[in-house]
């Protein structure tokens, strides 16, 4: 359980001796401070793959808060949304979404097996249009720490490494026009920007 307050907003909206019992047996709960700032940090990095949001600068701006509205959201252990609540619910029924949220990580993670699947079998064969059009499917959700998640992070990061080794052949070879075809078939990934660098070294 996350809890945004509002702005003044006391403990004894979201408290008694129920919800105190669900902290200990079924659920952890965490109050996260009111934070009207919904402006992105400068410094902040941008990537194509899912970042936690209980682990950014403002989870509040991350999460889509609206300032002043308090909101309790059901996460499962690495902060995947599955509720949202605007009202501290009964103990019951607050229960009951906790209880749901095991079973709906399990079939979440069984559709990013099938598309991580696609993008291994199309990485083994060379395709690596087909194996990144997988993968982007994964990352579009924003799901974080689902094992399915991690290990498509992880063929991700290979291809793009493999990429990055070819980058650098071609920029050794000043071969612009194979740099540029490269930057179409990465665009919108991670190693786009380094390949736009690499042509204009080439040039």
């Amino acid at each position: 359980m996350i809890w945004f307050p509002s702005e003044n907003e006391s403990d004894a909206s979201f408290s008694g001796k129920e919800i105190a019992d669900l902290s200990k047996s079924s659920a952890l709960f965490l109050k996260l401070p009111y934070n009207a700032d919904r402006e992105k940090s400068p410094w902040a990095t941008e990537s194509t793959v899912p970042m936690s949001k209980l682990l950014s600068d403002n989870p509040a701006r991350e999460y889509g808060i609206k300032v002043g509205q308090s909101t309790i959201l059901v996460t499962d252990s690495y902060g995947n949304e599955h509720n949202r609540l605007y009202a501290a619910p009964a103990a019951k029924s607050l229960q009951s979404m906790v209880d749901k949220v095991k079973e709906a990580s399990e079939k979440e993670n069984a559709k990013l097996q099938k598309n991580l699947d696609k993008a291994t079998a199309a990485h083994e064969k060379a395709d690596r249009k087909g194996a990144l059009s997988s993968i982007m499917k994964n990352f579009k959700g924003g799901i974080v720490g689902l094992p399915a998640q991690e290990e498509t992070v992880r063929l991700y990061h290979k291809i793009l490494d493999e990429a990055r080794e070819e980058m650098k052949t071609l920029a050794e070879k000043k071969d612009t026009e194979g740099l540029k075809n490269l930057a179409k078939e990465f665009k919108k990934t991670d190693l786009e920007k380094e390949i736009d660098e690499a042509i204009k070294s080439a040039s």
